[in-house]
């Protein structure tokens, strides 16, 4: 690996750095946090340059070592029992022959003809599709944390609401009780399908809540957008995209979201509940009033809190849509930062 590479990123990286940043991309810092000094030139005219070019480099790859893993990580706790499926998985650098153990730091990989079960310790099962990469970050009790960097995983999980998390590029997604598949691409881009209960996401405190049958992609930079139901016309899903992207003119989006108002039916609730925080404030009334149409607000909940983004009044409305308490999530949100 050239020395370039580790000062300003040109030249071309050693595979293992590579690898230490695509892991470590989900916890990357504000650039302002990033800036390193100045290189120091002509290091054959300074013979000491040299040396703190070196050291510089290996502290680097020390602090990469070190953070990929143990700045996410609980404790360790107990190792995972992964059961070929079919194949040759590899735990690190170990085919898989029938079984074994998955232990924290460790990568769980499948190349395009394999497929891996996982017992997440009594709790849940998560399946592994082929040309998957999935570590393992947590095994406490009460707080199983894995990180997809790209490929697809199926989990079902009967434990209580947060027990169960998986972090992507470009989200975190949380078990809420479900079932559901994740996918990720290699851009950091995702896709989740809920199939039973629901999942809550987050990403930089944005948040989204997706129910049964809905799904709802992930944009790296972005995180979560909102959610919908896959039989929804390519008009209502392209008039998503463009206000979660922000993608079209102003007089765009606004059509668009025209076209999703008039387009929605009772189902609809949990996108319009969504688009509550994510279109612009003048627009915030007309989706309130097409909203209040399927699920009449409580009545400690008004037009004017909505509007200012009132989080308990949000909460309180999801309530009434059945889907589950909010209650779940904001305990969740508590013992995580008290991790």
């Amino acid at each position: 690996m050239s020395d370039d590479y580790l000062w300003d990123r040109s030249g071309t990286p050693d595979p293992t750095v590579a690898e230490l940043e695509a892991m470590l991309a989900p916890l990357r810092l504000p650039a302002s946090l990033r800036t390193l000094p100045t290189r120091v030139t002509s290091p054959r005219s300074k013979p000491y340059a040299f040396l703190m070019v070196l050291m510089a480099e290996a502290a680097m790859v020390a602090a990469l070592v070190g953070s990929a893993w143990m700045h996410p990580v609980a404790p360790a706790g107990p190792a995972l029992e992964v059961t070929r499926l079919s194949g040759a998985p590899r735990v690190g650098s170990r085919v898989l022959a029938d079984r074994g153990n998955w232990t924290v730091g460790r990568w769980l990989q499948t190349d395009a003809s394999s497929r891996a079960e996982i017992d997440v310790g009594g709790v849940g099962r998560v399946e592994i599709d082929p040309l998957t990469r999935l570590g393992l970050v947590s095994t406490t009790p009460g707080s199983y944390r894995m990180q997809l960097d790209h490929g697809t995983l199926h989990a079902l999980i009967w434990a209580p609401p947060g027990q169960f998390s998986v972090a992507t590029p470009s989200s975190t997604v949380v078990d809420l009780g479900c079932a559901y598949s994740l996918t990720a691409d290699k851009n950091g881009d995702g896709l989740v399908e809920v199939t039973s209960g629901w999942v809550g996401f987050v990403w930089k405190g944005r948040e989204t809540f997706v129910p049964a049958g809905a799904v709802v992609k992930t944009h790296r930079g972005l995180g979560p957008g909102t959610p919908h139901f896959p039989d929804t016309s390519n008009a209502f899903r392209d008039a998503i995209d463009a206000i979660d992207l922000g993608r079209g003119s102003p007089a765009a989006r606004e059509a668009g979201l025209h076209l999703i108002l008039s387009e929605a039916v009772a189902r609809d609730a949990v996108t319009l509940w969504h688009l509550l925080t994510r279109v612009e404030m003048n627009q915030r009334t007309a989706v309130f009033d097409r909203l209040a149409q399927f699920v009449p607000p409580p009545s400690a909940v008004t037009r004017e809190g909505i509007g200012s983004g009132d989080r308990q009044m949000l909460d309180r409305w999801w309530d009434e849509m059945g889907f589950g308490s909010a209650d779940w999530w904001r305990v969740w949100q508590q013992q995580w930062r008290e991790r």
